[in-house]
């Protein structure tokens, strides 16, 4: 045990346990009481433990570790990422657990359900605090676990059934991935407790290293719906709202932040993480896509994460750690809000047909890009070396500019919705350029790892490839073969198809079984 370990930080997957047995055998009317309870307990001990580790530094707990059994080991760690995202898990299912309460009132069932998301709850946080492989395995699969419950809270409903058997299909398939690294990590060094890894291979020990990230891999790309196994996520869109809130912001993230949490072991098989950063920019890519052309709001928010998850995963997997983890932070707070006033949407926003850019515009976009491109070339050059931004980085936000600033003139809205735009744009910038300096002050706590040249050129310009493609999607949505194209992204390439045939026949839809 670390003498400086806090033991309150027991209380953070406790709690939620505590408050879902709880929910279980309550009466409703006591059910807002214990959501006030679970919230409050929740937020304040997640608070504590981020002020005490930034006070005390990294601290490990062993909760047992029985005598000639080391794979047992089961322990907790506390540090940068671990508290980073106990908060993060923590204000979700408050604000989770809150919406939940008035979204199912008056059903005889809300107290399970309510239960259901407080063990949910319980899985993550015990995940994100794991300082152990072996509580690392037992989280990641209950967690799944968990989460499959609530995907069948209409178990009368055919498709609600079905994508649930999708999903567990695929989680089996990670969770196997998942031991088989664990196993051969395990078989070599003979711990499972991550400081003794972490040191163990930086000492020069990597010898199961590129077999075992190669597992990691995998496991975190189906955790994380990449292509071509991301077709369960658009299928869970029958499940209530708050747990597509939860999935989509808080679940989902966990290949993400297995590849962190492993990172000193991962920055040791670079090929395994050039592997990662490939399957992230093609998820990337395709999820952005097919977004585009889904007249569903849930189903576009869906296609929304595969892509999100693809670029987090790109930024794993070359060396980017610390960007990755903001990523997670932010888009997890975007993709809540996004998804708990889906049911607004469509009431909020009128339908009015958005103009098509005219050929000037598309021209001084392309402009706009080249223009970004030198630009960010020369500030990189110029720059001092202390205070140099990466070049990649100030052409992304240039090119995120030009393309909001383009589909603002085009709106129709003249000089002044310009003009605006451009003050939001600007804005954006800025808190960009800030987000990106936190991004470096959260790498402090990762290793370095230097991708190849090669591979960033090519990112480089598969993403430059794509910002040209959506700028020009709409003109070709009106040509003949657009159409016919829009068919094909509308139903997703029909990767969905052929993985629902396959499940068909090995587990056939009924909702008798």
């Amino acid at each position: 045990m670390h003498p400086d370990f806090p033991l309150f930080a027991l209380a953070l997957p406790l709690v939620p346990l505590l408050i879902g047995l709880l929910h279980r055998a309550a009466a409703a009317r006591h059910e807002p009481a214990l959501v006030r309870l679970g919230q409050a307990a929740g937020l304040t001990t997640a608070l504590l433990a981020v002020f005490v580790t930034w006070n005390t530094g990294p601290a490990q707990l062993t909760l047992w570790a029985p005598a000639g059994a080391a794979w047992l080991h089961l322990a907790l760690r506390l540090d940068l990422l671990s508290v980073t995202m106990a908060v993060l898990v923590a204000f979700l299912g408050a604000v989770v657990s809150g919406f939940s309460l008035h979204y199912l009132a008056g059903d005889p069932r809300r107290g399970k359900f309510l239960g259901w998301i407080q063990f949910t709850l319980a899985a993550v946080l015990t995940l994100v605090l794991a300082g152990s492989l072996g509580l690392i395995l037992l989280a990641w699969v209950a967690t799944s676990l968990v989460l499959h419950r609530l995907l069948l809270y209409f178990p009368q409903r055919t498709g609600a059934v079905f994508s649930a058997r999708k999903k567990f299909v695929v989680s089996r398939l990670g969770d196997l991935s998942l031991l088989a690294a664990i196993i051969l990590l395990y078989h070599h060094y003979g711990t499972t407790e991550l400081p003794a890894l972490f040191a163990r291979a930086g000492a020069g020990d990597t010898a199961p290293l590129p077999l075992a990230a190669g597992f990691l891999v995998v496991c975190a790309a189906l955790k994380s719906a990449q292509f071509p196994f991301h077709s369960w996520l658009p299928d869970t869109m029958e499940t209530p709202t708050p747990v597509s809130a939860l999935m989509h912001a808080g679940i989902i993230n966990a290949g993400g932040f297995l590849i962190i949490r492993l990172s000193p072991l991962m920055v040791h098989a670079p090929a395994a993480l050039q592997v990662l950063a490939i399957i992230g920019a093609v998820t990337a890519a395709f999820g952005a896509i097919v977004m585009l052309t889904q007249p569903s709001v849930k189903r576009a928010l869906a296609y929304s994460t595969i892509a999100q998850m693809g670029f987090m995963l790109l930024q794993c997997g070359v060396g980017a750690f610390g960007l990755a983890l903001l990523h997670i932070v932010a888009h997890s707070l975007y993709k809540a809000h996004a998804f708990l006033r889906a049911g607004s949407t469509i009431g909020a926003v009128p339908r009015a047909a958005v103009p098509l850019p005219t050929g000037a515009v598309l021209g001084g976009l392309l402009g706009a890009a080249l223009l970004t491109a030198g630009g960010a070339t020369a500030l990189h050059l110029l720059a001092p070396s202390h205070a140099r931004v990466p070049a990649l980085f100030t052409l992304v936000v240039g090119l995120a500019l030009a393309y909001g600033l383009s589909r603002t003139w085009s709106s129709g809205g003249g000089l002044a919705a310009a003009l605006g735009g451009a003050a939001a744009m600007v804005g954006l910038a800025v808190a960009s350029f800030a987000l990106h300096g936190l991004a470096q002050v959260l790498s402090a706590g990762f290793p370095v790892h230097q991708p190849p040249t090669g591979l960033i050129v090519g990112l480089a310009l598969a993403f430059l490839g794509l910002f040209l493609a959506q700028s020009l999607i709409w003109r070709a949505h009106h040509s003949p073969w657009g159409r016919r194209l829009h068919v094909h992204v509308l139903n997703g390439f029909y990767i969905g198809t052929l993985a629902n045939r396959l499940l068909n026949r090995l587990w056939p839809r009924s909702i008798q079984s």
